[in-house]
């Protein structure tokens, strides 16, 4: 048997093997179900406040207070993610969202549920899926083998994608037919459905940390673990400027363009969100298939150079098909480099560390994305258009790329 013919059988056994593991199989209908519960209730939440409360200008607060909160501790959730089990904290997460939402759906029912106390219910639930994102996602190396971390992140971001676009159709549907006082329930339902899933999940016992740590000294050590490291602070540097200069700008400019650019309707907005959405998928599944697994190094540094480019050629989109397609490479270009750059974290990082890191760097990347939306807003307060800003980000991303190519030589030839 030939090298090549060696390898492939090697790929087709680790996929079958993935797709045999319970857990992984578990792990998935979790992401799928919790992902699409957290996108109907976050549509619901945003039409409730437009259509039922008519209080359009507390929109941005009330969405505010359901992501911020997400952001700012998912550190935090990071540290227990090291200190206690997992699959518990994904469990109590889930579980306590959907006794919320019960709740919500009772304040509701009384006609009590006004803009103040769903604050206070949207708070409450981005704080408690703080604690779930860390934990699910240093949960996978614990499920699978190293050698199908590139196709298990490969599988997950590719459904997660899906859920982006599967999920406001439903709750779209679900609005048109159900009334809120019901909407609240049945995502509970499947909330605290999924958090029993959780508990069938079974997972390589890893020691954990000295319990008695404070959760403080905790926190400290993971960024000095970070600080430490040259090849997880590298990637951590380029996911924070890829979500600065692209999530941010990107998202806005999705709007915009289909107005101020293509002087567009409704089809022109809706074409260019789905064909980001559709580029992602694709990214994720090709992924999959090639499975690199030498040279990654350059895959996330192609990344940095691939979505320069494509920014300033955002900018100088004058059709919608031109949008479309460029959208469509954007798309492709994050997940082709974040599943990379998620596996090699996984790889590479301590396992009693791994939930802090992977909390630092969502809270890291993440939580730049509303200070690039407030950047950009700003930006264009000065009327300066979005084509403009786009080339401008497209530019900083491409010295970005040209700085870490020369100074990080172990990017360049990290497996």
């Amino acid at each position: 048997m030939s090298l090549e013919a060696k390898i492939e059988y090697k790929d087709r056994s680790m996929v079958r093997s993935l797709y045999s593991n319970k857990s992984f199989i578990l792990l998935l209908v979790v992401s799928i179900t919790s992902g699409l519960s957290f996108s109907i209730y976050l549509l619901t939440e945003t039409w409730y406040v437009i259509n039922e409360l008519n209080q359009q200008p507390w929109l941005g607060i009330v969405l505010m207070a359901t992501t911020l909160p997400r952001v700012l501790f998912m550190s935090i959730g990071g540290v227990y993610a090291d200190k206690w089990n997992r699959t518990n904290i994904m469990f109590f997460s889930l579980l306590t969202r959907g006794l919320l939402l019960i709740s919500m759906a009772i304040v509701l029912y009384f006609s009590l549920l006004n803009i103040y106390t769903l604050l206070i219910f949207a708070t409450i639930f981005g704080l408690l899926d703080a604690f779930f994102v860390p934990a699910n996602q240093s949960l996978l190396p614990q499920i699978i083998s190293k050698e199908q971390l590139m196709r298990g992140n490969s599988i997950l971001q590719t459904t997660n994608q899906a859920v982006l676009i599967i999920g406001p159709i439903i709750g779209g549907l679900l609005i048109e037919t159900v009334s809120y006082p019901y909407i609240f329930p049945i995502v509970a339902f499947s909330l605290i459905t999924t958090s029993i899933i959780i508990k069938l999940i079974k997972n390589k016992n890893i020691s954990k940390q000295n319990q008695k740590q404070s959760s403080y000294k905790d926190f400290v050590e993971g960024i000095h673990y970070v600080k430490t490291s040259t090849i997880i602070l590298s990637l951590m540097c380029v996911s924070i400027i890829l979500n600065f200069f692209i999530a941010g700008p990107g998202s806005m400019a999705i709007p915009l363009i289909a107005n101020d650019v293509l002087h567009g309707t409704a089809l022109h907005l809706s074409a260019l969100e789905i064909s980001i959405a559709i580029g992602m998928i694709v990214g994720a599944f090709l992924i999959g298939i090639i499975n690199p697994k030498r040279k990654r190094g350059y895959i996330v540094l192609g990344q940095l150079l691939f979505l320069g480019i494509a920014m300033v050629f955002l900018s100088i989109v004058i059709t919608l098909w031109q949008g479309v397609l460029i959208f469509i490479l954007i798309g492709l270009g994050i997940t082709a480099g974040d599943i990379p750059i998620k596996s090699m974290i996984q790889e590479k990082t301590d396992p009693q560390k791994l939930g802090r890191v992977m909390g630092l760097m969502s809270t890291a990347s993440n939580g730049l994305i509303p200070l690039s939306f407030g950047v950009t807003s700003l930006a264009i307060s000065f009327n300066i258009s979005i084509s403009h800003i786009l080339l401008v980000c497209g530019i900083c991303v491409l010295c970005f790329f040209l700085i870490i190519f020369l100074l990080s030589k172990k990017l360049r030839s990290v497996d």
